[in-house]
């Protein structure tokens, strides 16, 4: 009986509850943990290295951390709203806490660029509480990131608004040569070499701990990687699913490089690595316990299927970023995977089973397949 408990297709993460000694309160409270680094980072980066250098006053020096304390505080209001108003709840702060209604909102901000204005947050968390969260059932019952959700309604709304505000460059980064994200520049200048893409940003320690232009708190690696190592340890998320898919990302793009000539040059990899937001997804996004299978295998798979479509994404199409596409099309398609790799963990290897494990294989490797044929390989 306790052995059939592990396999529920329920959603999570009450099951998640159910499976482990850790408490969904304290994986939430470990989550916002992980996050103050990369936060009070993009406080530095955006705001007081700035202001040291004087290009901007005092107000642009704490306008990263306002911008983040909004992103939150909106869809804390508006979950509270809600429960006030359509729910009639009586214990509003109890139900706002078990919600943890602050934590779309803060991570919409997070991903957003630095130029975002501040009445385009506050639409996009209006968006990814309500329609990303709430019309599913609230916390728990979501089938999509509600982050996610409101910045793909931002960034598909609203780019053109965020550009002509000034973009993701910081006061400091506008005379960067380049003018764009490292992987604008990239996608957009197919015939420079690799060494002339990353000149204009320093070199691959800048990506490597985040001293480049980029959303306001996704563009350290570091950070994200012992946040990583943080929420691991904590058994707040599963090794499976970061560690797969960068390391996914990381063959895939190699074998793409090697085929450019960068076989010995690592750097190929490396910046799609370090580039993006592509840590912050896999640590803070891929992770999120609601939204991805629960199963081990599922998770593999999961992971594999998101770093495949990721690099299709980046490469065969115009979407330089790639990563949240990628995990909210990986979200609709989580309860099958968990179904399928639910059924095939405990089946032994049948023949059904071989077959399952097959058809997701065949998937992985027809995406990428897809993506060589696109570029030319």
């Amino acid at each position: 009986m306790n052995a059939q408990r592990k396999f529920p297709l329920g959603k999570a993460p009450f099951i998640r509850k159910a499976d482990t000694s850790v408490s969904t309160s304290r994986m939430m409270k470990d989550f916002s943990i992980a996050l103050f680094p990369l936060i009070l980072f993009a406080w530095v980066k955006n705001g007081l290295m700035p202001y040291i250098a004087g290009d901007v006053g005092l107000v642009g020096m704490l306008y990263p951390l306002l911008f983040v304390i909004v992103g939150g505080a909106s869809s804390l209001l508006i979950e509270g709203l809600y429960f006030m108003i359509f729910m009639k709840e009586k214990d509003l702060k109890k139900r706002l806490q078990e919600s943890f209604a602050v934590i779309p909102g803060l991570l919409l901000a997070m991903i957003l660029p630095l130029h975002t204005p501040i009445w385009v947050l506050i639409l996009g968390c209006v968006f990814a509480t309500v329609v990303g969260k709430l019309l599913f059932g609230g916390f728990g019952y979501n089938l999509f990131n509600p982050a996610l959700i409101g910045y793909l309604f931002v960034m598909t709304a609203y780019y053109g608004v965020i550009t002509s505000n000034g973009g993701y460059l910081n006061a400091s980064e506008v005379a960067i040569e380049a003018g764009v994200t490292p992987l604008t520049h990239f996608f957009g200048n197919p015939n420079l070499s690799l060494s002339e893409i990353i000149a204009p940003y320093g070199n691959m320690g800048n990506f490597l701990f985040g001293l480049h232009p980029g959303s306001i708190a996704e563009t350290s690696t570091i950070l994200c990687i012992l946040a990583c190592v943080y929420l691991i340890v904590r058994k707040v998320i599963n090794w499976r699913v970061p560690v797969l898919y960068l390391g996914g990302v990381f063959v895939l793009t190699y074998i793409i490089g090697a085929t450019r000539g960068y076989a010995l040059d690592l750097r190929y990899p490396l910046f799609q690595l370090f580039n993006g937001g592509l840590a912050f997804g896999a640590v803070f996004m891929a992770t999120e316990p609601v939204t991805t299978p629960r199963t081990p295998n599922g998770k593999v798979v999961f992971a594999l299927l998101l770093a495949s479509l990721t690099v299709m994404l980046r490469f065969a199409s115009d979407m330089s970023e790639g990563v949240a596409t990628s995990i909210l099309f990986l979200n609709m398609m989580a309860p099958l995977i968990d179904r399928s790799m639910a059924k095939a963990r405990v089946g032994g290897l049948s023949k059904k089973v071989i077959i399952t494990y097959c058809i997701f294989g065949v998937a992985i490797l027809a995406i990428f397949g897809f993506t060589l044929m696109q570029i030319g390989v």
